[in-house]
């Protein structure tokens, strides 16, 4: 949706001259079936309001529908703005018949129409409205006469509602609306003018003066208070009328009339109907049949001014008859229409008393009931009233009592002193400040120039004050066209000039309240006496200078005063009103002083402002107003000049976050620079300024005119490249600068929108274009001017910066030719002038970290310059390269790259401090016009290979070097010799080469992240070049190129390995291995024994993001302590990395316990966690003694535990995965042990298999069948994996140094549930998978008697959980476990099963219990309270509390809370029954009868049998006290299961006996 202001800019092509439109409206035609005469009144109306926004126009129309007056059928609806039209305006006619009551009369015949002997009454009949917008006038362009437009027409289906009907159609609720057979059409012309009122009636030989105008019935926000209005309008909108003895409702006509207290009726004063021409008197139209008629009609009072205060309006009540030429009066009120002090009634709503008028209308003859006691004799008709609103709209009168004396012209000065002292004391109402503006200042310049009128001189100069101070912006706007077209008064001057020093010397001795509207009004008072001298004709223009000289001393004065004195608010706020409006009143004095004069005046308040940061802005704006015109006058200008620069000097860098002042300083450099090019302000012979605007590109001044000005401005130079290099650092750290302040970009008149980047912008074209201005020689012997050389070194490198900076963010857009043209044209220059001088600073002995750095700088911009695409002539168009040769002469990159070089050679030994700094840059250059691979290619391999990755099929675009340019393969050249002379400078003074190796590696790896294709082509280019130049260079043949080329290139591959998988979850393994192959790479020590720790922290990151995306967030967490354990707890700087910021090696340290922390507790693993929290506690305890951080630990550490007792876990299961046939190298054949994820089943684990090898089969087994083999060429065998228990591995042999070390824990009788699962679960390395084998050749009858159980044991080389979910296996144990050992396994199992249950069932039940009681608890303590309040009772007679344990009423119990014994039932009866039928009983069956012990009587199976024989009697006691249990918290439900296991139970334990007892 657009604004107006952009749809009345998209259609003018242009901003409209006024906010203004003339809408001329022209009624040709009204076309009904009814043979009479019509009235037709239009109006605007407001979409938004509902209502009216204008006066009702008027004519009338002949039965044959023509117009009465053809010269009066035009109207101007005038002084419509945006606004109006943005709230969506509609015309609205509204047609009166004027005829018969009856419509049914009025159409019988057309002798009806010519028969005058008939009543005429206005009736209303229909309404006619249409939008603007949708008959064309939505786009604001001026438009001629349209066709006529024919009108909708509705009429309402009860009369009563007719003047709603536009608010209806508004609405769109035409239920209560229908068509009028007897109307056609309503013919209306409209065009529209965006001109004032005034230009509008002069066009075209003023064809539309005398035209009716139709005004707003409101004042607009702004207008010309030379401009005259004097309205009072009054709506009579309905009223409530007595019926009498009258068997029908009457028929309501009103007729008003306005007269004077005597009786004399004040003629020709009502304006009615839209009609130009006043009238004697009004008469409403008629309602048939209505009490309460809804009028809803306008009168406009045109009553002379000095009559109103004497007039009353009268009304009298008609009754009106269809067989009377004339109604039957009823009764009449009155309005009187001002107050008693003289002032006009409020606009609000009359509710107008009638009395009962008699047939001579006595009553209201020479208005005796306006007499003293004259409503004594009137007879009130009571609930009968008249209603109407009133409003003023009126420059000469007013509602306001205390406002209206001061607009009269009277002089008596008692009167006046009264009023005035209460005019400034009364609240400010600006509505009526831009109303009375004209009457109310007239009155008070008169009485400043009346030599009568000394006594209220000084009150007359508080009020002006008062109304000076109080002023909005609109109400400004008019002041200022009051001053222009209205002010004529030329004795002013004196008087105020002298009553202003007075009153300021005044407050200055005593700071005072007032002192703030003085400020605030200064400007005005200032414009005043300007105004007033210049059209006296006095010759006193030495006097006026004087007094306005001191004036300003005084005002100097206050801005130099301290803010430690007592009221020292009023004093600041007065310094900053003032500072606000000096630049106002200081363009006024111009007109009164010279500009030398001037110029020192202003100096000097400059200068004296008191320094505070609240007043820095308008001190600036106060400077930038005044630069605007006083760097274009010659006589102003040396006095200005040193000031300016001080000024510039001190705001231009922003300090804080605060952009406003750099802001503000900025937009007065810009000016400043415009100047001195000669873009605007050049003065011609007359000493007049005159205003130009060429391109940047072309200068109007001569150039050493130009540099002879800009070099008084040197000084300046360095502060601006200060703020310019921190506006561009804040665009690479969003939130550094804040944005310019809506106030500030007010005072420079920008769009509230405007971003810092505008002010980047600005402050980068201002300093590239000084550079280009001031001569070389000037610059540099401005540079020598820095008293120290280390400010020389530290302006040098702010210059250089900012330059890299501009080129490296492409501040300018590239479509702006000139300017990026000129910025590479002025960062050339610099760059070129500066080479000689950082030659010489490359010799100097103190050479140091500072000079290494500004040398940097200056090497990075060399070559950003060459590879800067505006350099680039041979892929320019034609039209820019002709520009741009046109600009430079020629090439500008041999120049650069000769500088490059003559620095470079001078440095000698100390090329190696350059190789952080240079090594990026000159691979950049090294990278220029490289084609990319095509990324592509990638996918198509995975999805070729069946989605095993690996390398990318040969594509018809192999990688290859694209054309280059001469002057490109010239830079490239060198970049490489000056890389290949960083290694031999290294290794010549160190002997070693480890610093560039590992920054090109650090480079490498930057390159391959960003495009693979890319950074394999450029190792690829860069090892031939350094493999050829190894071998040829016979000066340095101890270099180890060999070693240096190896070490590359192992981490190269390396690093490209990361890049083959695709970014997803299926490769994770892949990934995850190839990154743990390049850390342990890194983490080995070279030579010197140094590690590559910042590149190895870079891929531990990588790996933790990785673990992290994929939830994994145990081995997230512990990828993390491999960087925090290589950290100390040390107060050395780390640098940035990623998402951390520069910081202490103890903090970082600190952070990544924080995370690794975290990832442990967002994975459940809270034994880890609350490791991290006692690392962090010992820190902070005993480190840096930081109890606030330590309590917060303490509290995380407790609720960990408090999560490992309450919060039962789920872990994760293990598989084996075995890889047969055609896989990757990698794989083929291997054999893994994989982690799955929380709570994942077996099922969905193949299935992420699948995905990653869609072609393979999958069997679930430990090996596949040959058939398998043959038939697929991928097969893969997947066995869910158990965690054999602590106590199996260390009878086995296998236990790990950790399991060794738990031993003391696990075996501890007080180890809860919770801390032995996750013993049993963590660190795990031994995996078991059991393989039942029936070595019975038939099927037994007793399927345990046979059944061995083959247990294959696998160990990995790392414990799980680990940095990794894939361990390949290390080793192998294979175990036959015998029969009984097998059978005696699954007792134990059982039994361990049932035994945990019953712990839990027991826990949950002495819960249960503890709930219960403290429920009894409560309802006794209730039954208690109301007990109590009952009549009678006692506190003998309440039980107490201690009962409740021991009560047996069942009333007094809380219901017992239950308790889930599902599982245990389940547990129970499995155990049992099937040792009936099975299970237990086939157990004896097979080890514990005669003949087992016969056939095997080892000792080893002897003792085997004794141990089943335990087992069993365990279990028997388990059972029995698991059906106890049971019984004790089973629901009532459960009582039949009960009874059959308690049953069963005992014929089991029967049978068990037997085999048993022995």
């Amino acid at each position: 949706m657009h604004s107006v202001a952009e749809m009345i800019n998209a259609a003018l092509g242009r901003k409209p001259e006024v906010d203004l439109f003339q809408l001329v409206v022209e009624c040709s035609m009204v076309i009904t079936t009814i043979k009479e005469d019509f009235h037709l009144t239009f109006s605007l109306w407001s979409k938004a309001t509902k209502k009216a926004i204008t006066e009702e126009w008027s004519l009338t129309f002949s039965s044959l529908g023509m117009a009465r007056d053809v010269l009066k059928n035009k109207t101007i609806f005038a002084d419509l703005t945006m606004a109006d039209f943005e709230a969506g305006l509609y015309l609205v006619c509204k047609v009166y018949r004027n005829g018969n009551l009856l419509l049914e009369k009025a159409a019988n015949s057309m002798a009806a129409a010519m028969n005058n002997k008939d009543p005429k009454y206005r009736r209303p009949f229909f309404v006619s409205m249409a939008s603007l917008k949708d008959i064309g006038f939505n786009n604001f362009v001026e438009k001629e006469c349209t066709p006529g437009r024919e009108f909708a027409i509705r009429a309402p289906t009860q009369e009563n509602i007719f003047s709603t009907i536009p608010g209806m159609v508004l609405d769109n609720k035409l239920d209560e609306t229908k068509q009028v057979m007897e109307a056609k059409q309503v013919v209306v012309n409209i065009c529209m003018r965006n001109a004032t009122l005034k230009s509008t009636c002069s066009r075209n030989d003023g064809e539309l003066e005398g035209v009716v105008v139709s005004r707003k019935l409101h004042f607009p926000a702004v207008f010309n208070p030379a401009e005259e209005r004097n309205d009072l309008f009054v709506w009579l909108n309905t009223g409530k009328f007595l019926q009498g003895t009258k068997k029908a409702a009457l028929n309501v006509q009103i007729v008003a009339k306005v007269f004077l207290e005597n009786g004399q009726q004040v003629m020709k004063s009502i304006r009615c109907l839209g009609n130009p021409d006043p009238q004697d008197e009004y008469v409403s139209s008629v309602y048939y049949h209505n009490n309460t008629p809804p009028w809803d009609e306008i009168l406009s009072l045109k009553v002379d001014p000095e009559l109103l205060e004497k007039a009353h309006i009268q009304f009298v009540v008609y009754h009106s008859s269809t067989n009377k030429k004339q109604g039957t009066p009823l009764s009449f009120g009155w309005l009187k229409l001002t107050s008693d002090k003289g002032a006009i009634v409020n606009d609000k709503k009359h509710m107008i008393s009638t009395f009962k008028l008699s047939s001579r209308l006595q009553e209201i003859k020479n208005c005796k009931y306006m007499h003293l006691g004259g409503e004594k004799n009137l007879k009130v008709r009571k609930g009968e009233e008249i209603i109407c609103y009133t409003k003023l709209l009126s420059t000469l009168k007013t509602h306001n009592p205390t406002l209206y004396p001061l607009l009269k012209k009277d002089r008596n000065m008692q009167i006046i002193s009264h009023y005035l002292k209460q005019f400034v004391r009364s609240p400010f109402d600006p509505k009526d400040m831009k109303i009375f503006m004209k009457l109310l200042l007239n009155n008070f310049f008169e009485m400043l120039q009346d030599p009568n009128a000394q006594s209220v001189h000084q009150l007359v100069l508080e009020a002006l004050i008062f109304v000076f101070s109080n002023l909005g912006h609109d109400e400004e706007k008019m002041l200022k066209m009051y001053m222009e077209s209205v002010f004529h008064f030329n004795r002013v001057h004196t008087v105020l000039l002298d009553l202003e020093i007075k009153m300021l010397k005044k407050l200055l001795e005593r700071i005072e309240i007032p002192l703030l509207a003085l400020t605030k009004s200064f400007h005005w008072l200032t414009e005043v006496i300007v105004r007033s001298f210049g059209l006296s004709k006095e010759d006193g223009l030495g006097n006026i200078r004087a007094s306005l000289t001191v004036l300003c001393k005084l005002v100097s004065q206050l801005l130099s005063r301290d803010s430690d004195i007592k009221r020292t608010s009023t004093l600041a706020k007065g310094q900053r009103n003032v500072i606000k409006v000096l630049p106002v009143a200081l363009v006024s004095m111009q007109k009164v002083f010279d500009g030398k004069e001037l110029a020192e005046i202003a100096v000097m308040i400059v200068k004296s402002i008191n320094a505070d940061r609240k007043n820095d802005v308008a001190r600036l704006n106060l400077l930038r107003v005044l630069a605007e015109d006083m760097i274009f006058k010659n006589d102003s200008r040396e006095v200005f000049y040193p000031l300016l620069v001080d000024l510039l000097s001190e705001f231009l860098v922003p300090k804080g976050k605060s952009v406003d002042r750099c802001y503000l300083s900025t937009q007065i450099l810009k000016k400043l620079i415009g100047f001195i090019e000669g873009k605007e302000g050049s003065q011609d012979s007359k000493g007049e300024t005159k205003i130009k605007n060429p391109t940047i590109s072309d200068g109007l001044r001569p150039a050493d005119e130009a540099a002879g000005l800009i070099l008084k401005f040197l000084p300046v130079l360095a502060p601006l490249a200060s703020a310019t290099l921190k506006l561009l650092k804040a665009r690479e750290k969003p939130g550094m600068l804040a944005q310019p302040s809506k106030m500030v970009l007010a005072l420079c008149k920008k769009p509230s929108r405007t971003k810092s980047t505008q002010l980047e912008m600005d402050s980068v074209l201002s300093f590239l274009t000084m550079c280009k201005i001031v001569p070389e020689s000037g610059l540099l012997k401005y540079i020598d001017s820095f008293e120290h050389e280390k400010q020389r070194l530290k302006f040098v490198g702010t210059l250089l910066e900012v330059q890299y900076l501009a080129l490296k963010l492409n501040v300018f857009p590239e479509v702006w030719v000139v300017i990026t043209t000129l910025q590479m044209e002025v960062i050339a220059k610099v760059h070129g002038l500066l080479g000689p001088l950082l030659c010489g600073i490359a010799k100097g002995e103190d050479f140091g970290e500072s000079h290494e750095k500004v040398l940097s700088t200056f090497f990075r911009v060399g070559f950003e310059l060459l590879k800067h695409r505006d350099l680039r002539v041979e892929e320019m168009n034609k039209k820019r390269r002709k520009l741009v040769e046109t600009q430079f002469g020629t090439d500008l990159r041999p120049s650069i790259r000769g500088a490059i070089e003559q620095l470079w050679n001078t440095l000698g030994e100390r090329k190696i401090c350059f190789i952080k700094a240079l090594v990026p840059s000159l691979f950049d250059i090294l990278l220029t016009r490289l084609q990319d691979v095509d990324e592509k290619d990638e996918a198509k391999a995975v999805i070729a290979s069946g989605g095993v990755p690996g390398p990318p099929p040969k594509s018809s675009k192999s990688p290859r070097k694209a054309h280059v340019s001469k002057e490109m393969r010239a830079a490239q050249k060198m970049c490489m010799d000056m890389y290949y002379s960083l290694i031999i400078a290294e290794y010549q003074y160190t002997k070693t080469i480890t610093k560039i190796e590992r920054y090109t590696i650090d480079e490498l790896s930057c390159i391959i992240h960003e495009t693979q294709g890319r950074g394999e082509l450029f190792y690829k280019i860069l090892k031939e070049d350094l493999t050829m130049r190894f071998k040829t260079d016979t000066e340095h043949t101890k270099l180890p190129g060999e070693i240096f080329l190896k070490q590359v290139g192992r981490l190269f591959d390396l690093m490209s390995s990361l890049l083959r998988f695709p970014t997803t979850a299926i490769y994770e393994d892949e990934r995850t291995s190839n990154a743990l192959s390049l850390m342990e790479y890194l983490r080995k020590p070279d030579e010197n024994g140094n590690i590559r720790k910042e590149m190895y922290f870079r891929y531990v990151q990588y790996l933790v993001n990785l673990h992290a995306e994929l939830k994994n967030y145990q081995e997230a967490g512990i990828t993390q302590l491999l960087e925090v354990d290589m950290l100390e707890w040390s107060e050395d700087i780390v640098e940035a990395r990623g998402k951390f910021p520069r910081e202490k090696e103890c903090e970082r340290k600190e952070r990544l316990l924080q995370i690794a922390n975290s990832f442990f507790s967002n994975g459940q693993d809270w034994e880890r966690a609350i490791s991290m929290c006692e690392r962090l506690a010992s820190y902070y305890r005993h480190k840096i003694f930081n109890y606030e951080k330590l309590s917060s630990v303490l509290i995380q550490e407790a609720e960990l535990f408090r999560q490992i007792a309450k919060q039962h876990r789920f872990y994760p299961s293990y598989y084996r995965v075995c890889f047969h046939g055609d896989f990757p190298e990698e794989v083929d054949g291997s054999e893994y042990v994989y982690r799955g994820g929380r709570m994942e089943k077996v099922m969905n684990f193949c299935q992420r298999i699948k995905r990653k090898y869609p072609r393979a089969k999958l069997v679930m087994r430990w090996d596949a069948k040959p058939k398998d083999l043959q038939d697929n060429k991928q097969v893969i065998c997947i066995v869910t994996l158990k965690l054999p228990s602590c106590g199996v591995i260390t009878a086995k042999g296998l236990a790990s140094e950790d399991v060794k070390a738990s031993e003391p824990i696990r075996s501890n009788k007080y180890v809860t549930e919770p801390v032995a699962e996750y013993l049993e679960n963590d660190k795990r390395m031994v995996f078991v998978y059991d393989k039942p084998e029936q070595k019975g050749g038939k099927k037994p009858q007793n399927e345990f008697k046979d059944l061995w159980v083959r247990q294959k044991f696998i160990l990995t080389d790392t414990s799980f959980p680990t940095v990794r979910r894939r361990m390949k296996v290390v080793r192998k144990q294979e175990i036959m476990v015998t029969p009984i050992e097998n059978a005696a396994n699954l007792i134990a199992e059982k039994n361990s099963q049932l035994l945990k249950e019953m712990q839990k069932v027991r826990d949950a039940s002495q819960l249960a219990k503890a709930a219960q009681a403290s429920d009894t608890v409560n309802l006794l303590a209730d039954t208690n309270s109301m007990a109590l309040h009952s009549a009678g009772a006692s506190m003998q007679s309440l039980p107490t509390i201690g009962a409740v344990a021991g009560t047996t009423d069942p009333a007094q119990t809380a219901p017992p809370k239950q308790v889930q014994v599902n599982t245990l039932s389940s547990l129970l009866q499995g155990t049992i029954d099937a040792a009936v039928n099975g299970g237990t009983k086939l157990f004896c069956e097979a080890f514990l009868v005669p003949e087992y012990k016969k056939a095997h009587t080892d000792a080893e199976d002897l003792e085997r049998i004794e141990g089943l024989r335990k087992m069993l009697n365990h279990q028997m006691e388990v059972l029995r006290d698991g059906l106890i249990l049971f019984g004790e918290v089973c629901p009532t439900a459960y009582k039949p299961l009960l009874d059959h296991l308690t049953k069963t139970y005992g014929g089991m334990i029967k049978q068990i006996q037997k085999y048993c007892s022995v």
